[in-house]
């Protein structure tokens, strides 16, 4: 009898699959109900306000018989149409790292070490182009690979539906033609490009370009889309949309706030013609949603309860169109999704790349192999791999063929604003006695000059600590695990000059040389280099008393060993990971060097994440081994890197260690998503410089600082006031790439 009960259901909802929409049932009142379509409004983070209104409707026995939706309303009316139920749904949604989706969260765990080193002191992530003589923007500032991912995990099988009247629910999406300023109804392709398309906010996400269309996020045209599901299907619309509180005068009164109204002004405009054509029958669900924003995507939970509420506030509108509960069963059964299953891959083929290798590419897979059993998750991890390479602005993929022998395409797309690439950043260092230092810095790099991947790259950079750089990175095999990178370098930096804390002179210190590395990539993790280098030093007084002998174009010749070994969640200001820097210097006669030194020098330390806050503990010094160093390579201590309440190279000498920690307490998230938060830090250490330039002996020095920091969108900002038990207080502050003080510490803070 139970099995009879089970069977009863799903029998009725295959045969309301199989009939046509206008056939008789022999139900009068059946007969009588009307189609009803579900409208999901566009507005972000505090679209996941729909989660809960589906709840609400599943609740109340409110079949659904077409959706259309815009922006995040696709992205919930998707999932929901490809047959997701809406438990489900809500346990997914509140199950999101939007930190990782959205933000930054992870981003650098991906990155391959060569571009993890390259990238270790750059504090902004903006890459512009140069292309037919002119400077390139992308399309959009934010990334988009995990969404992407985190949609086709979502509806799964559904992809391979390429008409969406075929969906177990039909489904509409809505997007804004950029070339024409039209909506633009999606009815057909693939869903996840449908539902992203609809999501891509100008400026934010870069647009999906199909045909002669570029698409971007409909809510510009269509924000609440409710003329599309009358055309789609609906007899009767529920349409849910999200109302926040308008601004006041007062608030309007800025440039930039007037320009982010606009945007708003714009799409209300098109919600109010909409929502202008609802009828008696229909029911309006608004939501509240109070202070969230659409960009407080970590307040989803909040956005969901709302969503109950607002629907619970309009269930005897809605209870109008209730099922009784067995029609209800059976309804649920017709939409309801099939279970996921995993796919059998007869070939994995790599299309569409014009610079970039398919060999390389294809050789960061780990699951999506010939023969291989795999889901959309495995998947997904590869994609993220490729995208992580940092030469495509997407990885998309789809499937062909039968499920026992799918065929997967996989898509990377590269950025359309490369191959030339540029990057600017900069750095500022002052102190409580108010000289300010400064640097600004520019990059060009040249990606896949062969089809191995070299790459070229120039570097300007002017201030404090000048340099002028270009090298040429040659992966040697296809995986790129072994690299020749040959360098020239001009290395110009003017530095203070102190004896016993008081500055008695300034330098100008030059380096300039040339120099060929063989190298390995070990994992994503670590980098191995040995190379040798010749060049000439230089040392030259600005002002005040001789401390330095002065160099008169000295040759160096050296040979050196290098590893690094670096899983930092972050480069400024880690809340998590290793940082392990080594080296190995032994400088001679040969290749007319004049120099006769060796010197070793590392620093290793650990950042434990607590609840937010973060511990930082570190060992780290260097040696003179044999002969005398020269002054362009004396070990540094002081700065507010290094040994703050101590002066920018206030220390110099042959030989130095340092020990210490630091905690860092999150005091505020200034933009979240992005990782920008406000940390107060405390910070212990002792040290000890031997056969100092100055002739003084201390013996170890102890100090102690308290900070504030944060990350911004410009880099690290620093403030910070140190004691040493010197006697030594320094009020110091820095902003941005940091100005090199001249020890392997420079790396850790």
């Amino acid at each position: 009898m139970h099995l009879i009960r089970m069977a009863g259901p799903l029998l009725v909802g295959f045969l309301l699959t199989a009939m046509p929409a206008n056939a008789q049932t022999g139900d009068p009142a059946a007969e009588s109900r009307p189609r009803i379509g579900l409208v999901l409004g566009g507005g972000g983070a505090k679209g996941a306000a729909h989660v809960g209104v589906l709840r609400v409707l599943e609740d109340l026995r409110i079949p659904i018989h077409c959706v259309a939706g815009t922006s995040m309303g696709a992205l919930v009316g998707g999932t929901f149409a490809s047959g997701m139920a809406p438990e489900q749904i809500e346990s997914n949604t509140l199950a999101i790292d939007w930190s990782r989706t959205v933000g930054s969260e992870g981003r650098r765990d991906r990155l391959p070490i060569n571009r993890k080193l390259s990238d270790r002191n750059y504090t902004n992530a903006i890459e512009l182009g140069f292309k037919a003589g002119k400077i390139r923007t992308p399309g959009g500032f934010l990334k988009t690979q995990d969404i992407e991912d985190l949609i086709r995990d979502l509806i799964t099988d559904a992809r391979l539906k390429r008409d969406f009247d075929d969906l177990p629910i039909p489904f509409r999406a809505v997007a804004t033609d950029m070339v024409t300023g039209d909506m633009v109804v999606m009815r057909q392709g693939d869903l996840s490009v449908a539902m992203r398309a609809s999501m891509a906010i100008p400026g934010a996400f870069s647009p999906i370009v199909v045909g002669d269309q570029v698409l971007s996020d409909g809510g510009m045209t269509r924000n609440i889309p409710v003329d599309v599901a009358r055309d789609l299907c609906a007899d009767v619309v529920i349409v849910v949309w999200m109302s926040s509180p308008q601004p006041s005068v007062e608030e309007l009164e800025s440039a930039l706030s007037l320009v982010s109204r606009s945007m708003d002004v714009m799409i209300e405009t098109n919600e109010k013609a909409q929502l202008a054509m609802l009828t008696d029958r229909d029911v309006e669900i608004e939501v509240p949603m109070g202070d969230i924003t659409a960009a407080d995507f970590e307040r989803a939970p909040e956005a969901v309860e709302l969503g109950k509420q607002a629907a619970l506030r309009m269930a005897a509108s809605l209870s109008r169109y209730s099922l009784p509960e067995d029609e209800y069963l059976a309804w649920q059964a017709s939409v309801g999704r099939a279970p996921r299953d995993a796919s059998r891959l007869a070939e994995v083929r790599i299309v569409g790349l014009e610079r970039v290798s398919p060999g390389y590419v294809k050789a960061q897979l780990v699951h999506s192999r010939p023969g291989a059993i795999v889901d959309t998750e495995q998947i997904n991890e590869d994609a993220n791999r490729i995208f992580a390479l940092g030469d495509f602005s997407g990885v998309e993929y789809h499937y062909t063929g039968p499920p026992g022998a799918r065929v997967l395409e996989i898509s990377p797309i590269e950025k359309a604003w490369g191959p030339n690439f540029l990057k600017f950043d900069i750095g500022l260092d002052g102190a409580g006695n108010g000289e300010l230092q400064a640097i600004v810095r520019g990059e060009h790099s040249r990606t896949w000059m062969n089809s191995r991947g070299a790459r070229w790259n120039s570097i300007l950079q002017v201030g404090k600590h000048s340099i002028v750089r270009t090298d040429f990175y040659q992966p040697i095999d296809s995986r790129q695990r072994f690299f020749v990178q040959p360098i020239a370098m001009l290395d110009s930096r003017l530095e203070d000059i102190y004896f016993d804390g008081n500055r008695v002179a300034r330098y100008f210190l030059r380096d300039i040389f040339g120099k060929v590395d063989l190298g390995a990539n070990i994992g994503r993790v670590a980098q191995l280099r040995a190379g040798v280098r010749t060049g000439w030093i230089r040392t030259k007084r600005d002002t005040g008393d001789l401390q330095l002998p002065e160099l008169e174009q000295e040759r160096d010749s050296a040979a050196d060993v290098s590893l690094v070994y670096d899983t930092r969640d972050n480069v400024g200001l880690p809340t998590r990971g290793s940082l392990i820097n080594a080296r190995y210097v032994n400088a001679g006669t040969w290749l007319g060097g004049e120099q006769k030194y060796e010197l070793i020098e590392g620093v290793a330390s650990h950042t434990f994440s607590l609840r937010g806050n973060a511990l930082t503990l570190l060992v780290g010094g260097g040696k003179e081994l044999s002969g005398d160093l020269p002054p362009t390579r004396d070990f540094r201590l002081g700065g507010i890197r290094s040994f703050p309440g101590l002066r920018p190279g206030e220390l110099r000498g042959s030989e130095y260690w340092l020990a210490g920690g630091g905690y860092l307490w999150k005091l505020a998230d200034l933009l979240a998503l992005w990782d920008q938060s406000l940390y107060a830090g405390l910070r212990l250490q002792a040290g000890h410089v031997r056969d100092r330039r100055d002739q003084v002996s201390e013996g170890t020095l102890y100090g102690i600082s308290g900070s504030v920091s944060g990350r911004t969108p410009v880099g690290p900002l620093r403030l910070s006031l140190g004691y040493v038990d010197n006697d030594s207080w320094q009020l110091q502050f820095s902003l941005g790439r940091p100005i090199a003080e001249g020890s392997a510490i420079d790396d850790v803070f």
